[in-house]
């Protein structure tokens, strides 16, 4: 019989205003938009039988045969419903396959938190651990003000190729061995002049001719978090338009920095953005903004959105946005795609299409025009990258493993059409490359290679030929 312990440890009273995604697997089906992260007078607290009915929602099969940790983000409402929000998962059986979600959001009512005398919505989060058949769970203990750094390394859920069959080496660049403020980095760009960019969790990295450049939000408009002001907002996302302008998501806002090196912050009172998730700059330099309130798009003077409401999108809640040579929009939703030319918008669900069974987080046209597809969903073994070439034809780049792009989500790729390598960063693993002419693949992970973290993210390419990505243990760079 699993023995059952749960710990339940002191919290950090942590208070935040917005939403926050704690852990790399993200969860879609939680419709709070305001939740404080593990705050109230009195804190969330599970019901007495959250064990037992884990114990009875996971699936059974995964359960005689797990080991290790997953760490759960979990949404409390005011009616102490629960739903998991984001997770770490390092055991060797996937969240999916264990049955995470349903299980988490089957649970009875929690008690709530309250603040002020009021229920409030809060998150609060949990490892789970697995050994030997026993079951265990305790609460997690963040304690933010002290820290002075964060990483995540993580196990990978796959086996990565043979170290020997490697043919590329990486440099890891970290608050240990570089002025990198943070070793959590989750986007990286090179700029027009060949600078490279770094957005940490902790602040913002320039590169130039091995000079570090520090921005944070003691130099920038950017916020500080609420639990420590002398932090700076995570950047989660950044991206260079043409004018040379360095465009940034921190936190849920935008910030911009321009060659004047002036900060302009664009939020929801000066612009139509509410939670910006992704950054897309086209080829007239309009800048475009997925969110769960549709797209937004920028033309340097004035704003406009692209919605349900206005232009039929499936849902407000997008993933991905691309505007090609023909100045055709493709836009990528939770709940299917569409292409919208000349003002009419068209949903792209022919059957004989991959676009009908996955949905779009990013494209990249080729010099030859093909389009190229990252193409995500988390329960289809439909998910992967695609290219579309000029006759319409489709053709994936298969994998040996049909479920490498469904069960391991797909954050970044870069085609570099130099070397005819395809880099692919995947959630879970690490990076992988592939080699368009010879149609070998290279898995590294970080017990393969000096790849230091499962978690990997923004890819970009600098003027000199090398790959930089940002990952949650530093910042990689290829070697030559």
């Amino acid at each position: 019989m699993k023995k059952i312990i749960l710990l339940l440890l002191t919290l950090f009273n942590l208070t935040l205003s917005y939403s926050q995604n704690l852990y790399p697997e993200k969860y879609k089906d939680c419709s709070l938009t305001n939740f404080c992260l593990d705050c109230g007078d009195t804190k969330a607290e599970p019901p007495n039988s959250l064990m037992n009915e884990l114990l009875d929602k996971f699936d059974k099969k995964s359960l005689s045969k797990i080991k290790g940790n997953i760490e759960v983000q979990i949404l409390i409402d005011e009616n102490g419903r629960a739903c998991l929000l984001s997770s770490a998962n390092q055991t060797n059986i996937s969240s999916n396959k264990l049955g995470l979600q349903k299980a988490i959001n089957s649970t009875s009512n929690w008690e709530s938190a309250i603040s002020e005398n009021k229920k409030t919505n809060s998150s609060v989060s949990f490892v789970f651990e697995f050994e030997n058949g026993n079951f265990s769970a305790k609460r997690r203990n963040f304690d933010f003000k002290n820290q002075s750094n964060v990483k995540s390394v993580g196990s990978p859920e796959v086996k990565g190729t043979d170290k020997n069959k490697l043919s590329k080496t990486w440099t890891v660049f970290t608050q240990q061995n570089s002025e990198l403020p943070w070793d959590m980095t989750r986007a990286v760009a090179n700029d027009l002049e060949n600078n490279i960019w770094i957005g940490t969790d902790n602040g913002i990295v320039k590169i130039n001719n091995g000079k570090w450049e520090h921005f944070n939000s003691k130099n920038t408009s950017i916020s500080s978090p609420a639990y420590n002001k002398n932090e700076t907002q995570s950047v989660r996302n950044l991206e260079v338009d043409k004018s040379n302008n360095k465009w940034f998501i921190a936190g849920w806002d935008v910030y911009k920095y321009d060659n004047n090196k002036s900060w302009t912050k664009y939020d929801s009172i000066n612009s139509p953005i509410n939670w910006a998730r992704k950054i897309f700059v086209d080829h007239s330099n309009n800048v475009w903004f997925t969110s769960w309130d549709g797209v937004a798009k920028f033309d340097g003077k004035n704003w406009s959105v692209i919605n349900k409401q206005n232009s039929n999108l499936p849902t407000d809640k997008t993933l991905g946005v691309y505007v090609d040579k023909k100045d055709r929009i493709w836009i990528g939703t939770f709940e299917g795609n569409v292409i919208i030319e000349k003002g009419i918008t068209k949903s792209l669900n022919e059957k004989n299409s991959p676009l009908s069974k996955a949905y779009i987080s990013k494209i990249y046209e080729d010099k030859k025009g093909n389009l190229w597809f990252d193409l995500y969903n988390d329960k289809s073994e439909e998910a992967g990258i695609y290219v579309l070439d000029l006759q319409g034809k489709w053709t994936r780049i298969s994998h040996p493993n049909p479920k490498m792009f469904s069960e391991n989500a797909i954050n970044d790729f870069y085609l570099d059409e130099e070397s005819n390598l395809l880099w692919i960063t995947l959630n879970g693993v690490g990076v992988l490359s592939y080699d368009t002419n010879l149609k070998k693949w290279e898995t590294y992970t970080n017990e393969n290679s000096n790849v230091p973290s499962i978690h990997c993210e923004r890819i970009t390419k600098d003027k000199d030929g090398s790959i930089w990505i940002a990952t949650y243990a530093g910042i990689i760079m290829l070697n030559k």
